[in-house]
Order: structure tokens, then sequence, then C-alpha cells
């Protein structure tokens, strides 16, 4: 009997431990609005996308690896290149792989970030 109230006990607590868990990972993201998009037929002309945020110390308002997904779970915004004067690699302009190109507030500025968007899982 005992042993099956510290199962019971154990079960729960696994529970509530993963609730909290998930909310702290959902809460723990930042939203941006990229507008006056640009690419193949079906591109949005504009798109609202989360991505985790940086620790507060991080002296940028994006990471160099960054993957955006859109709040409606349709696609996952997969920038490759940051801008003019940005981190774009070598390349990635000849490779024809960055074909959405789209406009987003920064806490630094306003980009245009470059890249694709890929299916969501």
């Amino acid at each position: 009997m005992k042993s099956a109230r510290l199962a019971t006990c154990v079960a729960c607590a696994s529970i509530l431990a993963a609730a909290f868990t998930a909310s702290a990972v959902a809460a723990d993201t930042s939203i941006y609005t990229f507008y006056d998009c640009d690419g193949p037929a079906g591109t949005p002309l504009s798109f609202t996308a989360v991505k985790t945020r940086l620790p507060a110390a991080s002296p940028n308002g994006v990471a160099a690896a960054a993957a955006f997904r859109l709040t409606n779970g349709s696609a996952i915004f997969v920038v490759l290149s940051f801008g003019e004067g940005n981190f774009s690699p070598p390349g990635i302009a000849h490779s024809g792989n960055a074909v959405v190109t789209c406009s987003v507030d920064t806490a630094v500025g306003t980009f245009e970030f470059s890249g694709h968007l890929a299916p969501a899982p």
C-alpha cells in the first residue's frame, strides 16, 4: 500500500515538474514581426515568429544561429544572412538558398534578414 502511494506521489510530482518546465520554456522566447517580405510564390507579406531569448548579458539582439518558428506553426524561417554590413557567410548570395527577404525590427535596429521558409516539423 505504501509503495502504491509513493508511486502516485512520484507520478504527480513528475507531471507538475513537466508542466512548470514547459511553461518556463514557453516564456523564455522573444517575438519578432517580419514585414515587407519578398520571395517566391506563397511567401507571406508578413509574419510573426518566436525565437529562444538570449541571456540578458548578450551584446546582440539576435544570435548568429537563427531559426524563427512562425507563431502559426506553419514554418521555420531559417536566416542565412543578417543584412548589409552584418553577418552573411561568403557564398550565400550566390547559392540561391536565401530566397526570402524580410525587414525585422530588433533591439539594435531594423534589418533585412534573408533565408528560406522550411516546413515545420
